[in-house]
């Protein structure tokens, strides 16, 4: 085999660790997104007794306003102001028993918030 014929051949085997190299994946951790300063702190709710559809719809909502508030898409002051509403009206309705009262004030501090 003449000499000539054998460069093409070993150029070929000398570029596949170089390749090799390339296809290796790499594993890095996921980006955490970075949380601004001043975002708020979500209360501690005490346990809530009632009739299962607004006890399920209250805290439910009481979540998504927890975790909005944390992730700094709620400001602390409106937070503290659903809290309040909530509190004031929809909880204790729930614990009476009077599911209609309470998944309508429910519906009315959801309203007033911008949330449906």
């Amino acid at each position: 085999m003449p000499r000539r014929s054998l460069l093409p051949l070993l150029a070929v085997f000398a570029g596949i660790p170089l390749l090799a190299g390339c296809a290796v994946a790499t594993t890095s951790s996921p980006v955490q997104p970075e949380v601004p300063a001043g975002v708020g702190t979500a209360a501690q709710h005490p346990p809530l007794s009632g009739p299962a559809r607004c006890t399920a719809a209250i805290t439910e909502y009481e979540k998504i306003v927890d975790r909005d508030v944390t992730t700094g898409y709620l400001s602390q002051n409106v937070y503290d102001t659903i809290v309040r509403d909530i509190n004031a009206g929809a909880r204790p309705a729930c614990t009476a028993g009077r599911e209609g009262d309470a998944m309508s004030q429910l519906a009315r501090v959801k309203s007033a918030h911008g949330y449906r």
